[in-house]
């Protein structure tokens, strides 16, 4: 009996050791959980984020390029900038800056940098890091080549190199690349919400920068109206809209500062180029007008069936139809451009030279009174066909569509959309036409105007952006 209370005693004692060892690992578990939470939020919290730095971002040299890559090198670096000032606390060098622009125009005939110009570029913006970039034009590609050097030992910290499609570049995909890159490069630490918003693309703001440098691009070429179209979308996003807002202002500003007699030639001279601007703009305005205008959309997906009374033909209805809507984007441009051109015809410093600017140039007429304005070519026929699984073309038919003139009062999109209704399109056709299995599908083909053609899926999807 002795020996059996012994026993269990033993049993009893081993068994609360074993609980008091485990409720030990336990606790020591949680506090080591504990603490290696406590660690990592403190990590994050101390991530190196570059404070102190001062570094410059040039703008990348094309190679090989045409006209159509003239907008990437602002393009890259507004985007490099923009994201090196969103996840680090260095000081970041833009386009803005004064010593960086005239550092741009000492070093470089072309605006470009190179490497070479680092220690130069250094001691004139008092940057310790710069990043340089070249693009290459290839048959079907681009050779993207980014660097971020240290400027006082010229060491390379980061650089990037790789092949990219004109998709890549515009979609954002390159862009994240390289900011990944060069961010890893110089050590700038990145928490994993900041991980995740790099992950993404925000497209409104993507749109904004790439339209930015479509403009600035456009406007050194001289391509006014397109590049006043570009600033217009610019200025959806806070992040450009001011220095949009200014160029566009600065480009149809018709002020004369001058004042003196000695001014009185310089005056004349400054009249005479205005009156050819502002014939150029009110001519390429009408140009741009008439092409981007409207849209016509259309779908013709549910075809609607009547069999004729004697059972030789059918008539065949295409649902919902077909309608014109203006392009708010557009009539944005024209509303801003005219507003502008009234702005400077009531200046009367500016009288000397607004009369004899040719007006009629411009198809596009302002009603004062209304606040209206007409963009004549709107209207016209659509011209559409039946056509068989095998693309052949069963019959053609066409229909009337027209527009109201527009309102100086510019609606948003989808108010234009809804202004408007379809117009169901209609075609009789005898069944011996028709194909036995009886597939057959409605298509547009022509308008008498100039529009541009989307389908009611495509327009939808345009229409988000607007």
């Amino acid at each position: 009996m002795k020996k059996i209370i012994v026993t269990l005693f033993s049993m009893m004692m081993i068994f609360l050791s074993a609980c008091g060892s485990t409720a030990e690992v336990s606790n020591v578990a949680q506090t080591t959980e504990k603490s290696s939470s406590v660690k990592e939020i403190k990590s994050e919290k101390d991530l190196y984020k570059g404070a102190g730095l001062v570094i410059a971002v040039t703008a990348p040299e094309v190679r090989n390029g045409e006209k159509g890559e003239s907008w990437m090198p602002q393009f890259f670096q507004d985007s490099i900038t923009g994201n090196l000032a969103k996840y680090s606390k260095m000081t970041v060098l833009d386009r803005a800056n004064e010593d960086l622009t005239k550092a741009e125009q000492e070093l470089g005939e072309t605006g470009f940098y190179t490497e070479e110009n680092a220690v130069q570029l250094g001691q004139m913006t008092n940057a310790q890091y710069a990043v340089f970039g070249s693009i290459t034009a290839l048959s079907t590609s681009y050779e993207l080549n980014f660097r971020a050097i240290d400027i006082t030992t010229n060491e390379i910290k980061a650089a990037y190199n790789d092949r990219a499609t004109t998709k890549e570049i515009e979609d954002g995909t390159s862009v994240r690349a390289i900011i990944t890159e060069l961010l890893d490069g110089l050590g700038i630490g990145l928490s994993e919400k900041e991980k995740a918003q790099l992950a993404k693309t925000d497209k409104k703001s993507l749109n904004a920068t790439k339209s930015l440098a479509k403009g600035a691009a456009a406007e050194k070429a001289d391509n006014l109206i397109e590049a006043l179209a570009f600033y217009a979308e610019a200025q959806k996003d806070s992040s450009t809209s001011k220095e949009a807002r200014v160029s566009m202002s600065k480009m149809i500003d018709g002020s004369f500062s001058g004042s003196d007699i000695s001014d009185l030639k310089a005056k004349a001279k400054y009249g005479e180029e205005q009156k050819e601007k502002w014939e150029k703009i009110l001519k390429d305005l009408a140009e741009y007008a008439a092409k981007n205008s409207v849209i016509l959309v259309y779908d013709f997906s549910n075809i609607k069936t009547e069999l004729s009374s004697d059972n030789k033909s059918v008539k065949l209805t295409g649902l919902p139809g077909a309608k014109l809507v203006y392009n708010r984007h557009t009539m944005l441009v024209v509303k801003q451009v005219l507003t502008e051109w009234e702005k400077t015809k009531a200046n009367k410093a500016n009288e000397y030279w607004t009369r004899n600017v040719n007006t009629r140039l411009s198809p596009i007429s302002k009603n004062d009174w209304e606040g209206s304005y007409y963009i004549y070519g709107n209207d016209g026929t659509l011209k559409y066909g039946l056509y068989d699984n095998t693309d052949y073309r069963i019959k053609e038919d066409e229909i009337s569509l027209y527009l109201d003139r527009a309102d100086f009062n510019v609606k948003p999109q989808n108010r234009y959309f809804d202004d408007r209704q379809f117009k169901p399109i209609e075609m009789t056709v005898n069944l011996s036409d028709l194909p036995d299995d009886s597939t057959f599908e409605f298509r547009a083909m022509w308008f008498q105007g100039k529009v541009t053609f989307m389908t009611l899926e495509n327009y939808n999807e345009w229409a988000k952006e607007q």
